[in-house]
């Protein structure tokens, strides 16, 4: 099932084993997915690579170009606010 007029999708914190696999879910159906995260390493960056999914290093503005139609927020992203002006 697609939702209409979403196409991007930017996922903050997408290394997690449940994000990462729902990006795969997403990607399967059809969406663009992107998303980024502090720790970016094996095996969910394997995981990620092998079905093409581009993943950013850090929670940074600029990881949301191309603008995304929905970004999701995992739950790692609380930890960084509190650490981190960037966003």
């Amino acid at each position: 099932m697609r939702i209409a007029g979403i196409r991007r999708i930017h996922m903050i914190g997408i290394c997690g084993t449940g994000m990462a696999s729902l990006a795969a879910m997403l990607q399967e159906s059809g969406y663009e997915v992107s998303g980024s995260d502090e720790g970016v390493y094996p095996p969910m960056s394997d995981f990620l690579a092998q079905r093409q999914i581009r993943v950013a290093q850090g929670f940074n503005i600029q990881n949301l170009e191309p603008e995304p139609d929905l970004v999701i927020v995992g739950n790692a992203l609380s930890a960084a606010i509190r650490k981190s002006s960037t966003f």
